[in-house]
């Protein structure tokens, strides 16, 4: 994926209700309405100062992230408004890549995110199940991360689309999700697109 057909590519995806929900985490994450999630580079700080990711829109608040700074997997912990934990991600020390695994609170693994950002090409493999139906899914990227154009999708289908408007300082963006997308999993997605982004540079 060049520059100009990443370009293409986001500018020709559309953002439909899915048929089917997609609830990797819990049902309750898949809202029915499309939602817009204001994110930074940086979404979790190592000396505890909080982000909260919220919808520009409305303000409602839907999640942070929690840094670790003494583990050495890079261990960042995604909670809900309310700071109930949601998800676990960790790099793995060995990895050659910025492949991110996923756990659960109690840290049972769901899912592996290995993607790969370059000037060319932005590609990210992950497969995930659904909690409620046990169906698998398969995510990926197109578009330009670096230049924030991208569009993540779900087997083949458009259900998120990452972008920055003209007045934002550099490090700050905005997705916009599909209805009945877990947006848990989006904003996971996001931080491991932003690790690799980060190797990169």
């Amino acid at each position: 994926m060049g520059c100009s057909s990443s370009t293409e590519a986001y500018d020709a995806a559309i953002l439909l209700p899915l048929q089917q929900p997609i609830a990797v985490f819990h049902p309750k994450f898949a809202a029915p309405i499309p939602v817009c999630l204001h994110l930074k580079q940086k979404l979790w700080s190592w000396s505890g100062d909080d982000f909260t990711i919220r919808d520009p829109n409305t303000g409602t608040p839907y999640f942070r992230i929690r840094g670790d700074a003494l583990s050495f997997r890079r261990t960042k912990t995604l909670v809900d408004f309310q700071g109930a934990p949601i998800a676990v991600m960790e790099e793995p020390v060995m990895s050659f890549v910025r492949r991110q695994e996923v756990f659960t609170p109690a840290m049972a693994k769901k899912f592996e995110i290995t993607p790969r950002i370059t000037m060319f090409d932005n590609v990210l493999d992950c497969v995930v199940v659904d909690c409620i139906t046990g169906k698998t899914h398969v995510l990926g990227v197109q578009g330009d991360w670096l230049a924030r154009k991208t569009v993540i999708t779900c087997d083949g289908i458009p259900i998120a689309k990452v972008f920055s408007p003209i007045n934002f300082v550099q490090d700050e963006y905005y997705v916009n999700i599909a209805p009945g997308v877990d947006m848990a999993l989006i904003v996971l997605l996001c931080m491991a697109l932003e690790e690799a982004a980060e190797e990169r540079g």
